[in-house]
């Protein structure tokens, strides 16, 4: 027959990990958790600051496009003396002084006062075309801005 014998105190420590053991352990893996954390943070951040520039450069495209269309059917509308400085196009065409609502745009072009906003702003100088747009960056906190340069051979 087979007894057994109660456990002893060196059988006991051996058996299962220490307390320093176990919170070391806890620790490694909550610093490999915070970096994967703030590794997935920035990657997201970082799409989707790209994302917003892509858009910007599509308005800025889009009025670019819209200058060259101005410039060739109604070239007052650009260099007349009633043309304002600084201005960006609507989408029906129309020249508008750069401080009007309907130049803060969201991703589609339309007039918005919604996040995210896009200003756009068209300076003149002689036959070169500055177009500036701004908008508030994901995080918030920043300002980002493109622009652009067109010339107009009349």
């Amino acid at each position: 027959m087979f007894v057994m014998s109660p456990p002893t105190i060196s059988s006991i420590r051996q058996r299962g990990d220490t307390l320093v053991e176990v919170l070391i352990s806890i620790a490694v893996v909550s610093l490999i958790l915070g970096g994967a954390y703030v590794t997935t943070s920035r990657s997201l951040n970082a799409t989707r600051a790209a994302q917003e520039r892509g858009i910007a450069l599509k308005l800025a495209e889009s009025q670019i496009e819209r200058l060259k269309g101005l410039a060739a059917t109604n070239p007052t509308a650009l260099f007349g003396a009633a043309a304002p400085n600084p201005f960006c196009i609507s989408s029906a065409g129309a020249v508008i002084a750069a401080s009007n609502a309907a130049c803060a745009v969201d991703t589609s072009g339309a007039a918005t006062t919604v996040q995210p906003i896009f200003r756009l702003s068209i300076a003149r100088a002689g036959n070169e075309f500055t177009l500036t747009e701004t908008w508030v960056d994901v995080s918030g906190k920043n300002t980002d801005r493109m622009q652009m340069k067109y010339r107009v051979y009349q």
